[in-house]
């Protein structure tokens, strides 16, 4: 090869790496946007058994797939229970998504807030763990850390489900 033929060459591969490291800027976190849904899947003196659909939103303008989750759950800082997704999800850009949680739940740590519950005191929620994304064949792992603090309405969900029942029977 020429020297000029070698030198194009040389600056070709430079923008394509620069072009490459550029495109793979660190993905924005996920905005938590509420709990879409809730359900007891299993009532038990031992353990229980709770699936509920955690809506986010995701601000990338880029198509993202959520390969697995790995985090513990804290109600008033205290662990409620660990929850793991390994199932592989592809996230739309710049748009709202749901996340299944299949969680297990022992009955102690469950009546450790019940009277905060039924006095529909507010409990602080935190999540915290690791989640692993990727975009092509680029993968990286994120920390998740997320606090909120919400009033669960016990007779206002009661209420609901007993509604959708009653709606399922009439159909």
């Amino acid at each position: 090869m020429s020297k000029i033929l070698k030198m194009k060459f040389r600056i070709i591969q430079i923008l394509l790496i620069t072009l490459v490291l550029v495109s793979c800027g660190s993905p924005k976190s996920f905005e938590f946007k509420g709990v879409k849904s809730f359900k007891i899947e299993k009532a038990s003196l031992k353990q229980n058994i709770l699936n509920a659909q955690v809506e986010y939103f995701n601000p990338n303008n880029f198509e993202l797939s959520l390969k697995k989750i790995d985090c513990d759950i804290f109600v008033n800082d205290q662990k409620l229970t660990h929850y793991a997704l390994d199932t592989v999800l592809v996230i739309p850009a710049s748009s709202n998504f749901v996340v299944p949680a299949k969680m297990e739940i022992e009955l102690a740590n469950i009546l450790k807030h019940s009277v905060d519950v039924m006095f529909n005191k507010p409990l602080k929620f935190t999540i915290q763990g690791n989640a692993t994304l990727s975009k092509g064949i680029f993968t990286k792992t994120v920390p998740i850390n997320f606090t909120t603090t919400k009033t669960l309405n016990l007779k206002e969900s009661v209420m609901r489900e007993a509604m959708n029942a009653i709606q399922k029977q009439l159909n």
